[in-house]
């Protein structure tokens, strides 16, 4: 699947993008905007994400828009996608992007864990708001972005998604604890690609996945501490030199994935560097994944089949 033709002209095309106003996110966003497209910028910071589509729109073709929002919250989430359905009569493409890596056990004004809140609850509920514009573009595409630390955990436990027992005390920051909520988060954006797949079947909707590597150079990391943060600055430094693990390699995926045309009717896969990469065995399990999607569905009110 490697070599395909990209698009390059992008013109019409409309692109959401969440987390879009740094790092990967908007990355993509210039390249894609670059091509002709006009891109949804989502995210929670103002003045970077102004920046962003400043710059968009100062380079052309395409155009952009900036949208405030706090993902974290689920109002906030409603109350984006109320606003795309009333602006746009189309969505191409659809990127769940945003997430967050934090040390410190945080909760949500809906009552959820941060990661849990930002990464999984906050797509499960766009992607499902969207999806009926989504079909109407058809074919359209929506990409997950995952992460290879789906893989470095034992999973999700399914008597605590709320992630309650992984900080021993919730008023100390702990990197492990964060980064076991950040696997289960990574997790469960695979468990809902997988599941969606199967709903989407026939509709010209897919749904892919990305791994953007590891210890990509980004702000993401810039709540950790102590000898994690002293270990990834090491991974920046060097990986920037020889460009391991820039926000540029990794966004050239998303770039990919959202536009190439040999791809048009791949679903359910997982790429990292613009190859197809395996998932865990874990990832694919269809009793986790249906527990998951229902327990999701409780929480958001959205996805009932």
């Amino acid at each position: 699947m490697t070599g395909a033709v990209v698009a390059d002209d992008l013109t019409g095309h409309v692109i959401l993008i969440t987390g879009g106003a740094r790092g990967m996110g908007c990355e993509t966003a210039r390249v894609l905007g670059s091509r002709g497209a006009h891109v949804i910028i989502v995210d929670w910071e103002g003045e970077a994400g102004t920046r962003t589509r400043d710059a968009i729109n100062a380079a052309r073709p395409g155009s952009a828009v900036f949208r405030y929002c706090d993902l974290s919250s689920l109002d906030e989430v409603r109350e984006l996608a109320a606003w795309v359905d009333a602006n746009y009569d189309r969505l191409d493409v659809l990127i769940n992007n945003a997430g967050i890596t934090d040390p410190v056990r945080r909760v949500s004004l809906d009552g959820f864990e941060m990661h849990l809140a930002t990464c999984h609850l906050a797509h499960f509920l766009l992607t499902h708001l969207l999806l009926d514009l989504l079909k109407r573009s058809a074919p359209s595409r929506i990409i997950m972005i995952s992460s290879d630390a789906h893989k470095a955990g034992p999973g999700l436990d399914f008597d605590d998604l709320n992630n309650e027992k992984l900080w021993k005390a919730h008023d100390k920051p702990s990197n492990g604890a964060a980064f076991q909520a950040y696997h289960r988060a990574k997790l469960s954006n695979l468990y809902f690609m997988h599941s969606m797949a199967e709903r989407l079947a026939g509709t010209g909707v897919t749904i892919n996945a990305i791994s953007p590597g590891y210890f990509v150079n980004t702000s993401i990391y810039r709540n950790m501490s102590g000898i994690f943060m002293l270990a990834a600055r090491v991974v920046f430094g060097f990986g920037t030199v020889f460009g391991l693990n820039t926000p540029q390699r990794s966004a050239k995926t998303y770039v990919k994935l959202a536009t190439d045309p040999a791809l048009e009717q791949v679903t359910a896969t997982y790429f990292e560097h613009e190859k197809v990469k395996e998932t865990s065995a874990q990832a694919q399990d269809p009793e986790a994944r249906k527990r998951l999607w229902d327990w999701s569905v409780t929480q958001t009110g959205a996805g009932a089949d």
